[in-house]
């Protein structure tokens, strides 16, 4: 059986988490023939030079701290999670409510179940759009300066215009949640306006499928304690699974839909 030096097990613990994008510890250990204290510390080590990013069970590809994909990009991704997410969020939405709808894909999917009278408020000029013919929804679209990726409008005027509201809920996304560190985005901009909108509402709702659970980004938003519920797609994943239950364990409100 071959055996592995320290660089030749972090090597394989590399490339193994870049294709697969998590890696179980037990794995690693079965796989590599080595202690389980052993990949701990090598999984420390990893982190420690900004590697990886230790989760729950194992260790996941560090996020692309400032990159964010297009938002036609973003819309293709686990598309099928997103639609279970977002047609649950929807059902939240009652009669007469103000809302705020921020700029992410997952939030975008959830305007085209919103079918009651609501006031929208969003920075997202793709769900103005989507909102335009509904006739029971109000549109409210804040200014400031165009991100063209994704569509949505961030900046100093932005969060000076969502100040001016206080509105029954917030529905928003991000690229990351850790228990630990709490929701995390890929830019400074778009996590400032989050703020914003979490700063004007009585309950916020985030909108998280499972990949994106026990990980961090570049630039905190916000605690999990901040916020009235975080809904994530129902998974068999082990680190997902270890994440809810974590959470659940810690009092954090967590809602899985199928």
């Amino acid at each position: 059986m071959k055996t592995f030096n320290a660089e030749e097990r972090k090597k394989f613990i590399l490339d193994y988490v870049k294709e697969n994008e998590f890696v179980d510890i037990t794995y690693l250990k079965d796989t590599l023939s080595v202690s389980e204290m052993t990949i701990r510390r090598d999984l420390k080590k990893l982190e420690e030079d900004n590697s990886i990013v230790r989760v729950l069970g194992g260790a996941r590809s560090i996020p692309s701290g400032t990159y964010e994909d297009p938002v036609d990009k973003r819309l293709e991704f686990h598309s099928e999670e997103k639609e279970r997410i977002a047609r649950y969020a929807a059902s939240l939405v009652n009669e007469g409510d103000s809302v705020f709808l921020d700029a992410s894909s997952t939030v975008y999917a959830m305007a085209d179940y919103l079918d009651v009278h609501a006031t929208v408020i969003t920075n997202n000029i793709s769900v103005c759009m989507k909102l335009k013919d509904k006739e029971k929804i109000d549109v409210i679209l804040v200014g400031g300066s165009l991100r063209k990726s994704a569509m949505s409008l961030v900046g100093i005027e932005t969060v000076r215009m969502l100040d001016n509201y206080y509105v029954d809920k917030a529905f928003l996304s991000s690229k990351a949640v850790d228990e630990e560190h709490g929701i995390s985005d890929a830019t400074r901009e778009e996590a400032e306006v989050k703020k914003a909108m979490i700063k004007s509402s009585s309950e916020v709702y985030f909108l998280m499928d499972h990949y994106k659970l026990a990980s961090r980004a570049f630039y905190k938003v916000c605690g999990l304690s901040e916020i009235t519920e975080l809904i994530v797609d129902a998974s068999e994943e082990a680190y997902a699974e270890e994440f809810i239950e974590t959470c659940k364990k810690n009092g954090r409100l967590v809602r899985c839909v199928d």
